[in-house]
């Protein structure tokens, strides 16, 4: 098949988050299969070519005009993806087999590509407005992109969700049927965690003691992932656990407050605000930890969950979205409510028991590899392009 895949992100233009490595990841997959697989993005600052074949896949690094009106800028960016795929046909006398668009950036080139050429569509959802702004409905920009998120879903073939609850919040706000969606979880490049680290190194960087027990939050530090949370929990953890370390890697905008919060409520020698991290630099930090906790009060899915388990650490994870499926209670992590007592119940258990903690993290390993692996991802998806 010719796959054409969508995304304003991924790891070889502009890379920002979950939905880079996803798509980065699922191309190469598809590709290892045996499709011919292009993938549409935008032109990064720092990119050089246009276009580029890396690992296989066809990368279209897609220029457009910048404006002061977010909004308009990605309908900008749709436009330039529909040329690029457009012009992509018919230089190389070719038709898509399907176009697989990812996250609501993208929903207005669905749209165009329909009107245009009428191709098989498939559109993913990785979230949607209502859950980025913790399950509140808001006007302005909040309520444009809601809109496009509606109309990406009403113009594509399919649509894919990220996890079961997601689907269901789909089905909700924009009265989607239920046959026209259907469940795709993330995967993960568990191997990317293997190899021995010495903790004690890692965690000197940051200024945590070899022994201090220590939980790592990593992702946007927003309202949505609920990192206020975990800092109201942290004066019960210090009650038991008085060198406890609790760690933040992620930016957004609460982390200024958050950070006078720590001050105010004389925990910050306990908390570290790192910033955004990547790479090695994060995968150490997974590999340092005790756990990881991931108190979201709207979580689509949650892939902090399977970079966690890749490096064999258990989780705390709120219940609240699509975590709840997969993360089994007291086998590969703990599930708590989104509120801090719950939370520091659940750290605390973590650092009374670090044989079972660890017991957890080898179970959650486990499920990386045989659940969330991309070559299963990759079927799943073909499945879906095939009906």
């Amino acid at each position: 098949m010719r796959i054409a895949l969508l995304s304003w992100e991924t790891s070889y233009s502009v890379y920002v988050g979950g939905v880079s490595n996803h798509v980065t990841e699922l191309a190469c997959a598809l590709e290892r299969k045996g499709h011919e697989i292009h993938v549409f993005t935008r032109m990064g600052s720092e990119d050089h070519d246009h276009q580029e074949c890396i690992h296989g896949v066809h990368y279209h690094r897609c220029p457009f005009a910048s404006n002061p009106d977010f909004v308009e800028e990605i309908n900008n960016m749709c436009r330039s993806f529909v040329q690029a795929v457009f012009e992509t046909e018919d230089f190389l006398g070719i038709t898509f087999d399907i176009v697989h668009a990812h996250d609501w950036l993208t929903a207005k080139a669905i749209v165009l590509i329909k009107e245009g050429r009428d191709r098989k569509t498939i559109l993913t959802m990785h979230s949607t407005e209502y859950g980025r702004c913790g399950n509140n409905f808001y006007g302005g920009e909040s309520k444009r992109v809601s809109d496009l998120e509606w109309q990406g879903a009403y113009s594509a073939d399919h649509i894919v969700a990220v996890s079961k609850t997601l689907k269901n919040e789909l089905m909700w706000l924009y009265d989607i049927p239920e046959w026209k969606i259907d469940v795709i979880y993330n995967g993960v490049s568990y191997w990317n965690y293997d190899g021995m680290i010495d903790p004690a190194v890692v965690r000197k960087m940051y200024g945590i003691g070899p022994m201090d027990p220590m939980v790592l939050f990593a992702g946007r530090i927003t309202y949505q992932k609920g990192p206020d949370i975990l800092l109201q929990a942290v004066p019960n953890i210090l009650k038991f656990y008085n060198n406890a370390k609790v760690v933040f890697v992620g930016d957004g905008d609460m982390r200024a407050g958050l950070e006078d919060t720590a001050r105010h409520m004389n925990v910050e020698h306990a908390t570290r605000f790192l910033g955004h991290k990547n790479g090695k630099d994060l995968s150490d930090l997974f590999k340092a930890t005790d756990c990881v906790c991931v108190p979201s009060r709207n979580e689509p899915f949650g892939i902090v969950i399977l970079e966690a388990w890749s490096a064999g650490k258990p989780v705390v994870a709120s219940v609240k979205g699509g975590p709840s499926e997969f993360v089994w209670n007291n086998v590969n992590g703990l599930k708590v409510y989104d509120n801090p007592d719950s939370v520091s119940w659940g750290i605390g258990s973590m650092f009374s028991d670090f044989d079972h903690a660890q017991w957890m993290g080898c179970n959650g390993r486990t499920t990386a590899e045989n659940v969330f692996s991309w070559d299963i991802i990759a079927d799943e998806a073909l499945s879906i392009y095939n009906c």
